[in-house]
């Protein structure tokens, strides 16, 4: 019986020492696969922080863009501005001149109806010359 038992230990003592192996190669491949993984998070990190860099760069210059387009916006308000304000004064110009047109046929209507007397259409054209000049003056200062 004694052979028996010293089998059933010496059995025994090979399996703990296969099962150590095994274990021990387990830890080393565990040991492994746990350097792989900080290696991995490490080049993840690094990459993230490229990739934070470049998304805070575009975001400047974004802005940047954006700062130049309002300023753009801004100059054109004033180009429009002006613009509006020619047409304006345009508008005034020519409704001066229709009216200083519409004064002088009916100056040269009366004019021609008065051939027969020479001082009482000079006098009257001068009249009317003046009468629209002074319309046209003021049109100019109101605008």
């Amino acid at each position: 019986m004694s052979l028996v038992v010293e089998i059933c230990i010496v059995v025994v003592a090979i399996a703990a020492v296969v099962m150590l192996f095994a274990a021990f190669k387990t830890l080393k491949l565990a040991g492994a696969a746990i350097e792989d993984a900080k290696k991995t998070l490490g080049d993840l990190r690094g990459e993230i922080l490229q990739i934070t860099h470049d998304a805070r760069e575009v975001v400047r210059n974004t802005n940047a863009v954006t700062v130049d387009a309002q300023k753009k916006m801004q100059e054109l308000d004033a180009l429009f501005s002006s613009v509006k304000e020619i047409g304006q004064a345009t508008h005034v110009v020519t409704q001066s001149v229709k009216e200083a047109a519409a004064g002088a046929a009916s100056k040269v209507k009366r004019t021609s109806r008065d051939i027969g007397r020479p001082e009482g259409g000079t006098i009257a054209a001068i009249a009317d010359g003046i009468a629209s000049s002074i319309r046209i003056w003021n049109r100019l200062r109101q605008n």
